[in-house]
């Protein structure tokens, strides 16, 4: 935001920020790392099934992410406005659908998914828009 302050992506007001880096926190160190191949192939490696190990991982993240989201949401996860929180919401599940992950249980992830789609920036961003993504 300092370098790019329109739009704000963290909420001005302590305790809705606090909220914000909660939902950010909960993908980015309880779900992400767990994700990481480099975490999955060890887990291969010493005898286990990472693809299973992740989308535990995967489950017991968003069902946390949900619960946590569900009272502060809006039509985005901590209300009306765009924030940080939301930009962290799409290429989780999209993860957890790769991994097999029944998003069902998680109506309001998946209900603010769709509103962070009808945004281009948003649309413009998912993994096979990007001219990396393998066929």
């Amino acid at each position: 935001e300092e370098r790019y302050p329109a739009p704000a992506l963290w909420p001005r007001d302590p305790l809705r920020k606090a909220q914000a880096w909660m939902l950010v926190e909960i993908v980015n160190a309880g779900i992400q790392p767990l994700q990481n191949l480099m975490v999955t192939n060890k887990v291969k490696e010493m005898g286990g099934d990472g693809s299973a190990f992740a989308k535990h991982f995967n489950e017991r993240g968003l069902e946390a992410l949900e619960a946590w989201a569900r009272p502060l949401a809006g039509k985005f996860l901590l209300g009306d406005e765009v924030t940080v929180a939301d930009v962290y919401l799409p290429p989780q599940l999209y993860s957890a659908r790769r991994l097999g992950v029944d998003l069902s249980p998680f109506p309001t992830l998946t209900r603010v998914e769709k509103a962070c789609e009808a945004i281009d920036a948003f649309a413009r961003a998912r993994p096979e828009r990007q001219p990396d993504t393998e066929a």
